[in-house]
């Protein structure tokens, strides 16, 4: 396979050495070809499949003229994650004296340290919640230190469905603020429990995100408290022995660094991730029984074929250059970002120099996208705004967005007060499936939406003078609150509507059987309203399995209700 991909690589277009040379939409599927291939195998992150995309990536950067800009001197910037926790042999625990069953009695969670515990006491604490004004505080008049406790998971149930009393407990209600305010108040064990009102499982996330804390950390199934004739609504746990005994396995991942010097040593930064979902895994929507690669043409071979374009576009213009121009192709976007996230925490060019970030993501669907293409993050830094106010776009339609935030790597570089814009053309059905495939690329519009990248580039390489990066509205970095149930719609994160817009529809699910469709715009859900993607995430926060709410929503000139059931 390498070989090939070298072939591959001296068989697609001129050196930098050569004349000008201009982007096309054959070149474009050219790259798609290589890098949705099913021999890539879904290019997830640790895999093979990323290795190999990897060495096609960092082939093209050469063969532009890019120069290794890892600090080690190679293209290839390693950074190690958790792939997954396997439980060790060790694991015992004993409740009131009596043994249970890892697995199907208990599992020890991601959070938790290994380590033997003996507790004489477990403290109930309720939902072990405190407020920031302290009105709910489940710690109150209770001694916890060096003792553990016992936690219910989610919130408790409100009497009244108002927006305000949901939004109270809203950033207490995941398992990292429970934890954290259980060491908070000295507890040396936590144990949660699951309410009967919610489903007693835990959905799976895939690459583990969460560092692990110094004391244990136990979920506690209801069967468990069942079998041993414990009352469900007020468990009288008297004592906990046992050890816990987590095996973290790691992994490593790549991002494809190059430099394209220029006469300064400032650069403007170019990105789009490279990796996808390998075979599914808990991101995919695909609901067959059958096992299929996930190829990834849009998401995001598409942004890849952008930045290797843009790379061999302006090595044949590297002298009139001021800037240099700094080109990284990211693993781990589809895992939470592993890869920027890496890269911001280790620049491999002085952080100072850094003008701006440019991340291309999903720009494959231009032609089928009636809003267009989507440019965010034009709030990051006023000279954006000066620059699309006095830019002709022509014929290609823009939705702007002021927002830096979102879910891809330049939330990475603006959290690092870096001015930066995100291009994308939009969600569609086959997102997250084994569909989204080259057949049903638009390459004309990728081109298109790469000649707009390019005079940006040009323009503020010609731009003397700072870049003044600001903090924009709406832009939480928090973790999204836990869910136990889903609609099953791809939320529009482009349109400018007062609420939350559908922007595809994942067939058998809740919002399909209530008869929601592409373009509802979802304005309140039971007595919230819904302004944005948080308000929509809170207050699904409160529903489980067996449950149903009333939908209002905006369908074209006329105002709807719907009821959703979540089965």
């Amino acid at each position: 396979m390498r070989c090939f991909l070298l072939l591959f690589v001296l068989s697609i277009g001129p050196r930098a050495a050569d004349a000008a040379y201009d982007i096309t939409a054959d070149s474009v599927h050219r790259h798609i070809a290589v890098l949705a291939d099913d021999s890539m195998e879904g290019r997830q992150v640790g895999e093979t499949g990323e290795l190999k995309a990897a060495q096609y990536i960092q082939g093209v950067f050469a063969q532009a003229g890019l120069l290794p800009h890892d600090n080690n001197g190679s293209y290839l910037q390693a950074f190690e994650f958790i792939k997954k926790i396997d439980f060790g042999p060790n694991n015992t625990l004993r409740l009131n004296g009596q043994p249970l069953e890892i697995g199907r009695d208990y599992q020890p969670l991601e959070y938790s340290a290994s380590g033997s515990f003996d507790f004489v006491e477990v403290v109930d604490v309720g939902y072990g919640i405190v407020t920031d004004d302290s009105s709910h505080h489940d710690y109150r008049d209770k001694d916890v230190h060096g003792k553990a406790v016992l936690v219910r998971r989610f919130t408790p149930q409100q009497e009244s469905d108002t927006t305000a009393a949901d939004t109270i407990f809203d950033r207490h209600a995941g398992f990292s603020a429970k934890i954290s305010t259980a060491i908070d108040h000295g507890a040396a064990g936590i144990f949660f429990i699951t309410p009967e009102t919610h489903d007693d499982t835990l959905m799976s996330a895939g690459v583990v995100h969460a560092r692990p804390k110094n004391v244990p950390v136990i979920l506690l199934r209801r069967v468990a408290l069942e079998r041993l004739g414990l009352n469900l609504a007020n468990p009288a746990i008297e004592s906990a022995q046992g050890v816990t005994d987590l095996i973290r396995v790691p992994d490593t991942g790549y991002n494809v660094v190059g430099l394209l010097p220029g006469k300064s040593d400032t650069v403007q930064i170019i990105g789009a991730h490279y990796d996808h979902l390998g075979w599914g895994g808990p991101a995919s929507r695909y609901r067959g029984a059958t096992p299929m690669i996930h190829n990834g043409a849009d998401d995001n071979a598409s942004g890849v074929a952008a930045l290797l374009e843009l790379a061999r576009y302006f090595g044949t213009r590297r002298d009139s250059l001021e800037n240099s121009l700094l080109f990284i192709a990211f693993s781990g976007e589809e895992a939470g970002t592993l890869g920027s996230g890496h890269y911001v925490r280790n620049w491999t060019v002085d952080r100072s120099k850094a003008r701006l970030m440019i991340n291309m993501d999903m720009i494959g669907r231009l032609a089928e996208q009636e809003k267009g293409l989507a440019i965010l993050g034009t709030g990051t830094c006023a000279e954006f705004k000066e620059y699309f106010n006095q830019k002709n776009l022509g014929d290609l339609k823009v939705v702007f967005s002021e927002s830096g935030s979102g879910p891809s790597d330049h939330s990475a570089f603006y959290n690092d007060s870096i001015p930066c814009l995100f291009f994308f053309t939009g969600a569609h059905q086959d997102y997250h499936t084994p569909d989204d495939d080259t057949e049903k690329i638009d390459t004309r519009g990728i081109v298109q939406v790469s000649t707009l990248i390019s005079d940006i580039v040009r323009h503020f390489d010609n731009h003397h003078g700072p870049l003044t990066f600001q903090r924009t509205k709406g832009s939480g970095t928090g973790r999204p609150p836990q869910l136990s149930v889903s609609l099953g719609i791809m939320p529009d994160f482009v349109s400018q509507v007062k609420g939350l817009g559908v922007d595809g529809v994942t067939p058998e699910k809740p919002a399909e059987r209530a008869g929601i469709v592409k373009g509802d715009v979802i304005i309140k859900i039971g007595e919230r309203t819904v302004g944005d993607i948080y308000d929509y995430m809170n207050a699904l926060q409160k529903y489980r399995k067996g449950d149903s709410c009333r939908i209002q929503l905006v369908r074209g000139i006329d105002t709807l209700e719907v009821t959703v059931e979540f089965k």
